[in-house]
């Protein structure tokens, strides 16, 4: 159980939500509706009050594409073939309430020609143990886990690595549905697209951009279109599918399948210093990744620990302001002991991506076979950051003790809508079902599962509200009500 003061600290937001949002951020689907903004004038808003109200719970617990992540490094060095990642390393990570792993393949070996097919085989099985584990992966690939100059070449010729792109493709679009964000890698030491030797290391003219946009070009086409690919730094998407941040993405153009929506970021040094170490080195990256965060994934590590950068008041904004979602569990825990001194670092965990809470509803009162039932329901995201991969949202109807008695609806809402540090409501009118049976006792559920036909109908990625009493681990439903059929 999370410590008291966390609890007080999220309790705290929620009433600041409650107050801050209902009357004015978002309509009854979700969306923002255009109303007053902060600093207007306001009349005092009335508390709402709900027919039914859940407890929120301030239990950290596992959900799928977010929160703290392990590193899994596999080499393919010295003509080595390593083990792949194994199925209960993904059982050890649920145990540790981790549902993410950034997952790193060095290719050292096929600098000079293809990636052999036995390494192609342990790339697929690493990220087939990941889907039977219940876990999902954050993907990068590189050559050199060092920026010396004895570790050169770094990264092979460019045609080479464009040659990997295209072997790996066949992998990802089989694999997509655990690959929760692919890093774009490959360039220089790390895959961090710093230290390179064949991609223009500091590039100053626009061809010498031509390299890093034919990768970014073959990254795009290689993975699945509802994938997006996170680039180190603001300014490499920006050059790479030659945009101005005037482009940058909005609701409107979110997930549409354009190149600038499936563009990400990932900073592998937060908060370390006032660029964090280059991350933020020309104007207009901080407001892009502020913006585009909200509809992008966002994620990464510390890699310093200095107070005056990273204390808990400026990396509690930073999270809040980059919509973060993932972290390196592992590094820097100097920076995380800074977090723990501080008090917030708890509350950052909690709090990474999104984290959303049942606060109300309303429902309709004519429990008959046939009978519209209408449903108003006020959800709160305290997390940072919202959902970035689709998911489906689904109303189940489940008459008690007869699993086979089963009714799903499907609103026409998308759970991506919510958004970190905001309230949505959720109103449908469902019809109950015409063989409903008079006297049986029915719970009504919400279910946010994953898209994909793989993993739909896995209770381990479906979405767990925070609330007390309300999940059901067989089947990744929440109770949303229980009535008895007249």
């Amino acid at each position: 159980m999370i410590m008291t003061r966390i609890s007080l600290r999220l309790l705290a937001m929620s009433a600041i939500l409650a107050t801050a949002f209902m009357s004015c951020s978002c309509d009854k689907n979700g969306g923002e509706n255009g109303g007053k903004t902060e600093g207007e004038d306001q009349l005092p808003v009335e508390p709402e009050v709900f027919e039914v109200n859940y407890t929120e719970s301030d239990e950290d617990f596992i959900n799928p594409e977010r929160g703290l992540y392990t590193q899994f490094t596999i080499r393919f060095d010295d003509g080595n073939i390593p083990s792949p990642v194994s199925l209960s390393s993904m059982e050890t990570q649920r145990f540790k309430k981790q549902s993410l792993t950034l997952t790193l393949f060095y290719l050292t070996d096929f600098m000079n020609g293809d990636i052999s097919d036995d390494a192609l085989e342990v790339i697929r099985q690493s990220l087939q143990a990941h889907r039977d584990g219940g876990c999902k992966a954050v993907l990068r690939f590189a050559y050199k886990s060092s920026d010396s100059n004895a570790a050169q070449p770094w990264d092979p010729e460019v045609d080479v690595v464009l040659r990997h792109v295209k072997q790996l493709a066949p992998i990802f679009k089989e694999y997509g549905d655990v690959i929760y964000v692919l890093q774009a890698g490959f360039v220089g030491a790390w895959g961090e697209w710093y230290y390179t030797t064949n991609f223009t290391r500091n590039p100053t003219k626009d061809e010498d951009w031509t390299a890093r946009r034919k990768l970014v070009r073959a990254l795009l086409d290689a993975m699945p279109e509802n994938r997006q690919i996170a680039m180190r730094t603001g300014e490499y998407k920006l050059e790479c599918i030659e945009m101005e941040v005037a482009d940058s993405i909005t609701a409107k153009t979110a997930f549409n399948g354009s190149d600038i929506s499936r563009l990400a970021g990932h900073n592998d040094c937060f908060l370390a210093d006032g660029t964090d170490m280059g991350t933020f080195s020309r104007e207009g990256e901080r407001p892009l990744w502020m913006t585009e965060t909200n509809y992008a994934s966002m994620g990464g590590e510390t890699c310093a620990a200095v107070e005056a950068y990273c204390k808990c008041e400026k990396a509690l904004k930073a999270c809040e302001d980059y919509h973060w979602s993932y972290l390196n569990s592992g590094y820097n825990t100097a920076t995380h002991n800074i977090w723990r001194k501080g008090d917030c670092y708890d509350e950052i965990v909690l709090r990474l991506g999104y984290r959303l809470v049942l606060r109300g509803a309303d429902f309709g009162d004519d429990y008959t076979a046939g009978a519209e039932f209408p449903i108003h329901l006020k959800i709160d995201n305290v997390g940072f950051a919202s959902l970035i991969n689709e998911h489906e949202l689904e109303l189940v109807l489940v008459q008690k003790g007869n699993a086979d008695k089963k009714y799903v609806f499907t609103p026409d809402v998308d759970p991506r809508s919510w958004k970190g540090g905001k309230s949505s409501y959720l109103d449908y009118t469902l019809t109950l079902p015409a063989d409903l049976e008079p006297g049986e006792e029915y719970n009504l559920y919400i279910n946010i599962c994953d898209a994909a036909e793989t993993l739909k109908d896995d209770p381990r990625f479906s979405v767990r509200f925070a609330n007390e009493g309300v999940w059901d681990e067989t089947t990744g439903y929440n109770l949303l009500t229980s009535f008895k059929a007249e």
